[in-house]
């Protein structure tokens, strides 16, 4: 049994038995290592979970120095052998929402990581590399990646996701609505995950109470990601960093004084898409309530997608021409560049191709078209 072959090997070493024990380490190491991934499979309950080789190596050497300082020595008294890197949060493996977040295939993660990568864009390449650096750098963040459909913003979320991951931390991807939340792995809606009171007001707080599952879960986080964000009320922002604050603050004090209590939070979206709904708001209401509308919109930092990759990568479409102009008429109705004022109400000419003629019920005509393309 490998546990058995790390007692024999402690004695050789304890026992001067070995000249280059480095050497004999180097040779045996997969023998010694059998049983961890094992052990992991078990925990996560995870039978595809996968370990990088250096990750069996140090969780090895962690066992080794553990039963050499049950004998009162150390591998540091062994200068040509190579020491554990010893992780001081540990995982509490009775939380089931840390192990579910745990169970990712770290060996296919890093290697979709790597082919991500080399897709980036240079203007995706920015932001990606803006954000890991805050990430990495472990002293939070707060960023809003603005960007129209198809520039890639899903794409983002897939390679930040795997490149944190793929080291074992954890990365929370949520969305403001349930079918955006399908196209992030491991998604859930921001309600959902955080507790979010319904009816949030100015002064709400989610229902994460210290000490719980989920606040611990949150405490190991190093990356929150939010899509479909503009959506949201500014509320539900806001009460959530006033939560994130509370719960971090017995981590570190100085965290209560910090944006999401120190943690990395990364929104995204449109603001010329769907807004909050207000019932029967007028257009002051809407702006009011959202995002940027927040005291956090002041030390948010804006990053920019502008490119359309879906058109840029479908040059074999016949149609592609008809697809440019489509999406970039969208995109000036959204800019407020098409459309006059007539009465205080703003009006935009819809194209001829665009418009259903000659027929006496144009809503059944356009369900039989839905229906054929489908």
């Amino acid at each position: 049994m490998p546990s058995y072959l790390r007692q024999l090997f402690g004695m050789l070493l304890l026992s001067n038995s070995m000249s280059r024990p480095e050497c004999v380490w180097e040779a045996t190491w997969i023998l010694l290592s059998d049983d961890i991934l094992h052990e992991e499979r078990r925990i996560l309950d995870n039978p595809e979970a996968e370990l990088p080789n250096d990750e069996l190596k140090n969780r090895c050497l962690q066992k080794l120095e553990n039963l050499l300082k049950g004998c009162g020595r150390t591998l540091y008294d062994f200068p040509t052998m190579p020491t554990p890197v010893f992780n001081e949060e540990k995982v509490d493996n009775t939380n089931r929402l840390i192990c579910e977040e745990l169970r990712y295939n770290r060996c296919s993660l890093s290697k979709e990581h790597e082919q991500l990568l080399v897709k980036l864009t240079s203007e995706q390449k920015l932001v990606y590399d803006r954000i890991i650096k805050s990430v990495n750098e472990d002293k939070g963040g707060f960023f809003f990646l603005y960007g129209h459909g198809g520039t890639g913003k899903t794409f983002i979320w897939r390679t930040l996701s795997s490149a944190i991951r793929c080291k074992g931390d954890i990365v929370l991807t949520v969305a403001s609505s349930g079918i955006a939340s399908l196209l992030l792995l491991g998604g859930r809606t921001s309600h959902s995950r955080f507790a979010i009171p319904l009816n949030a007001t100015e002064d709400s707080t989610c229902n994460i109470k210290q000490g719980t599952p989920l606040s611990k879960l949150i405490v190991k986080t190093k990356l929150i990601i939010w899509d479909e964000a503009p959506m949201m009320h500014r509320y539900c922002f806001e009460a959530l960093d006033r939560t994130l604050r509370d719960i971090l603050r017995f981590k570190d004090a100085s965290n209560l004084d910090r944006l999401f209590g120190g943690k990395t939070v990364v929104l995204g979206g449109d603001f010329r898409q769907i807004l909050p709904v207000i019932p029967k708001g007028t257009r002051q209401d809407i702006v009011n309530v959202t995002l940027n509308s927040s005291y956090l919109w002041n030390h948010c930092q804006v990053l920019k997608l502008t490119k359309n990759i879906r058109l840029e990568r479908n040059q074999v479409d016949s149609h592609l021409n008809d697809l440019r102009q489509f999406s970039d008429w969208i995109l000036a109705i959204g800019d407020g560049m098409i459309g006059n004022s007539v009465d205080g109400i703003d009006k935009v000419h819809i194209p001829d191709d665009l418009i259903i003629n000659n027929c006496d019920d144009p809503i059944c005509r356009l369900w039989k078209v839905h229906i054929r393309i489908f």
